[in-house]
């Protein structure tokens, strides 16, 4: 394993568990002890962690943004079974948007064989998902292209959205909890995620185990203007009760 992939897997289980030890680690990936810490300092020195006596913890800034790599191999299995649970709210002939999260993209690879299906989206790996399909109408928003999620954002891309309805969006975040609703760590992105909103009959968020009780920086979505949640585990205890009174009906992916 090169060294680079290593870090990223790192990051990968640091997003997953949330700390990490040099000697679980090493075990793990059969390099020394030293060679995690090198590569601990390196990822400190980015903004992605912060280093503790003898492992890791996330770094608490709200703003870090782990790369679209990274984010694809975080709670693969998780985000499969949402996507496949939200393919199955898709009906053909529908006209749906989606975000350029990880999750829309598992998504995506479900929709392969809708018939007469339309597809908003300002994801360039979610446009090469699908650009096979003859039956699939793809639409990509264009506008800034951000190299750390491979998405369009800014005033071009949102003034393609206002333009368009849909008939269901599907949406993800940095993470949720019921006082803060769905937040973000990217203000471009949030923003262009509110438009997609506004274009929408039906908001569907897709948020995997990993995002429950996270807290990005900026607020995308309230609860009450979420239709739907799919996730991939139980909600932290007394979050039902407030899901429920916020009207989020919550969807267990299986």
């Amino acid at each position: 394993m090169f060294a680079e992939e290593r870090r990223n897997r790192l990051l990968q289980l640091l997003n997953e568990k949330r700390s990490l030890s040099v000697p679980d680690a090493a075990l793990q990936f059969d390099v020394t002890e030293e060679t995690i810490r090198r590569d601990l300092k390196l990822l400190e020195s980015a903004g992605f962690l912060q280093r503790t006596h003898g492992g890791a913890i996330l770094a608490d800034d709200a703003k870090t943004e782990p790369s679209l790599e990274v984010r694809q191999g975080i709670n693969m299995p998780g985000k499969d079974r949402i996507g496949r649970c939200a393919a199955d709210m898709v009906q053909d002939g529908d006209t749906v948007i989606l975000d350029a999260s990880t999750s829309a993209l598992s998504l995506a690879r479900h929709l392969r064989n809708k018939k007469n299906l339309t597809v908003i989206t300002n994801a360039e790996k979610i446009v090469l998902e699908l650009s096979t399909c003859a039956d699939i109408t793809l639409i990509s928003t264009g506008g800034i292209l951000r190299h750390q999620s491979l998405s369009y954002v800014g005033r071009a891309a949102e003034g393609m959205l206002s333009g368009l309805q849909a008939d269901k969006a599907f949406l993800s975040c940095k993470g949720f909890n019921p006082l803060r609703g769905f937040t973000d760590s990217n203000e471009p992105e949030s923003e262009i995620r509110r438009q997609m909103i506004r274009r929408s009959q039906q908001i569907v968020y897709l948020c995997d185990r990993t995002k429950m009780d996270r807290v990005g920086f900026v607020t995308t979505a309230a609860l009450s203007e979420v239709d739907v949640l799919i996730t991939d585990a139980p909600l932290p205890k007394g979050w039902d009760k407030e899901f429920k009174t916020a009207g989020v009906k919550v969807v267990a992916a299986e």
